[in-house]
């Protein structure tokens, strides 16, 4: 998924995470763990610490590196790294906009949902095109992104992630638009 813990030092992606996060269930609403986070630690599906990040990537560097030069696995690595902090503003842009429209009751929270806020591991059967829109783009798009840029397919990464991502994003906020002026 392409998320984990601890947050980036960067303040603004480290923001955008957390949006994630709220989104994928695991945080709730004012940003404290959920019963869902405790359940994606019991199966080691999150790395939670620097270090276990760290003891993974280095695992990746030693598999690239065999056919690769070390500092081209690590340049390659880190670019990815940077096209996931990308991909999370977008999606955060993305999740807010259909969280005002919960907060605004424009949109009806799905009665499955824990929270005032979408969730994406939910949200796949959701009855709004909104909602579908924002699932394709976490659960496609999204993964495209950065699964592109990890393996150092910038092609793939452009026109399968990151392209579908900037238009569903304008396509989330038009809608939003067009909710909000069908309400007034």
């Amino acid at each position: 998924m392409a998320v984990r813990l601890p947050m980036p030092q960067d303040k603004k992606w480290a923001e955008a995470r957390t949006t994630v996060l709220k989104a994928m269930g695991v945080l709730d609403p004012e940003g404290n763990p959920t019963p869902r986070l405790e359940a994606i630690k019991a199966i080691d599906m999150v790395r939670l610490t620097q270090e276990a990040w760290q003891k993974e990537r280095d695992k990746m560097v030693k598999a690239c590196s065999t056919c690769h030069s070390i500092t081209f696995a690590r340049g390659e690595l880190e670019k990815g790294d940077k096209m996931i902090r990308e991909a999370d503003l977008v999606m955060a842009e993305a999740i807010l906009t259909v969280a005002d429209l919960y907060k605004e009751g424009i949109l009806q929270k799905p009665k499955n949902y824990a929270y005032p806020f979408p969730d994406l591991l939910s949200i796949h059967d959701s009855p709004t095109l909104i909602e579908q829109k924002l699932y394709i783009m976490f659960m496609e798009q999204r993964m495209r992104t950065f699964q592109g840029a990890f393996h150092a397919n910038p092609d793939y990464t452009l026109w399968y992630g990151w392209s579908p991502m900037q238009t569903s994003l304008l396509e989330i906020k038009s809608m939003a638009e067009e909710l909000r002026k069908k309400k007034t």
